[in-house]
């Protein structure tokens, strides 16, 4: 493919984008009033002490605050907290909570004479979210805007991204150095449970991409009990899984546990954002090249059954191969498929290229669990259409965690992938 097919390639994979549609569900802190009215009957020599003590004692349990709703037992009061010398010009950059056509929507309030902000949000006990602060130096547009920002805008927000020090969790950000910072409410899909998976053979391997034509890592984990002809479980976006040992260990569990047979893990590696556009949103000799590369390095080739998973385009990849390829992919795992592929129309989402596809070949697919953050505006209605109509033809595996009061997040995808993988290689047993 020449340069120019590749430039109007990934012009129709920039996903859509539109307003969050709902209002920011801001909420007063019990906790936080309390501060404030103590902040407010004491001199400004000794607001710094008393600030010190709320982050030791107030905070101790990590951030963020996390208070009961009186009103509503079934959602919590969310305050996020930020110190330093950014707050007087902090926003909360939360995984679809802040809206990112709105971004000072989410600005946070600085306590008068004290260098802390923070924000409030009353929220469904099961939510999870990845969350960042952004300390500009300018204040960012305070009308909504009606166009994603420019890469140059996102560069200059890139420098004043700030992690959480004080957030229960936090974890590898593959797009930034600084670190994902984590909420997850009570009720959230919880981290599935590991064993060691230090007996697997590691392999490393590289393919040509079929589109972007760049060299692509393959890392290959065998189990030690997996014969010729055990599951291959394609993971793509794999330099993900790589750095994150959760996919493996709790696979492993799983097969401890005999609730799956022993299986080769392939972890196909994207290459990066733009090299994933190419391969991953691909036309089917297209698709079928990826698999027939990626087959030639695995010990085992497509006639054993294949389990691809991914999200986002990775997701999108995994849908169409198990329509498309139906005979060696005997299931897939799709998390926030990019149902929307391809489009022009960057304000305007519409149904994608799988539903003709699916409907093309009559409703045909492979076993596929469909997984869905339910607070991805532009994503979840075309995803929960897919769901139905996979339901519909009896091709719609279902799990306790498909449908997550979530983002577009790998918060919550690292924490699902898993049992989508176990509800898959369990019909192999």
């Amino acid at each position: 493919m020449d340069e120019q097919a590749k430039r109007f390639r990934l012009m129709s994979t920039i996903p859509p984008h539109s307003f969050r549609p709902w209002p920011l569900p801001t909420a007063t802190s019990p906790v936080i009033r309390l501060l404030e009215e103590g902040l407010s009957e004491i001199p400004g020599d000794q607001k710094s002490e008393l600030v010190d003590e709320f982050m030791r004692t107030g905070l101790a349990d990590g951030t963020p605050l996390i208070e009961s709703s009186a009103a509503h037992p079934e959602r919590s009061i969310v305050t996020f907290c930020y110190r330093g010398p950014g707050a007087k010009l902090c926003y909360l950059a939360a995984n679809r909570l802040t809206d990112h056509l709105d971004p000072a929507d989410t600005l946070m309030r600085r306590i008068d004479s004290t260098d802390l902000a923070y924000l409030s949000v009353e929220m469904p006990n099961d939510w999870i979210a990845g969350y960042q602060f952004i300390t500009p130096p300018e204040p960012l547009p305070t009308a909504p805007l009606h166009e994603p920002f420019t890469a140059h805008q996102l560069r200059s927000l890139s420098k004043s991204i700030r992690t959480d020090p004080l957030a229960r969790d936090h974890l590898p950000n593959k797009l930034h150095p600084e670190l994902h910072s984590v909420v997850a409410l009570a009720a959230a899909p919880a981290v599935p449970p590991v064993s060691s998976a230090e007996a697997w053979q590691r392999t490393d391997h590289a393919i040509t991409g079929p589109v972007s034509e760049s060299q692509l890592p393959v890392t290959i984990f065998r189990h030690p009990q997996a014969g010729a002809d055990a599951p291959i479980v394609l993971v793509l976006d794999g330099e993900v899984w790589l750095a994150d040992t959760i996919l493996i260990e709790s696979l492993n569990h799983a097969i401890d546990a005999g609730q799956i047979p022993p299986v080769q893990l392939v972890l196909l590696h994207s290459g990066g954002p733009g090299d994933r556009q190419l391969d991953y949103a691909c036309e089917l000799d297209e698709s079928e090249l990826l698999l027939e590369r990626v087959a030639d390095v695995v010990e085992g080739s497509l006639d054993a059954p294949w389990i691809i998973a991914g999200s986002s385009l990775g997701g999108l990849y995994a849908m169409l191969s198990a329509v498309r390829h139906r005979g060696p992919v005997a299931g897939a795992v799709a998390q926030s498929p990019s149902l929307w592929w391809p489009t022009d129309a960057p304000m305007e989402p519409v149904a994608g290229r799988w539903f003709t596809e699916f409907a093309d070949a009559d409703g045909a697919s492979s076993p596929v669990v469909v997984q869905c953050g339910l607070l991805e505006n532009t994503l979840a209605g075309d995803v929960l259409h897919a769901r139905e109509a996979l339901r519909s033809r009896g091709e719609l595996i279902e799990t306790p965690v498909d449908l997550v009061r979530g983002g577009h997040d790998i918060v919550w995808w690292r924490r699902t992938l898993p049992i989508g993988l176990i509800a898959q290689l369990s019909r192999f047993k």
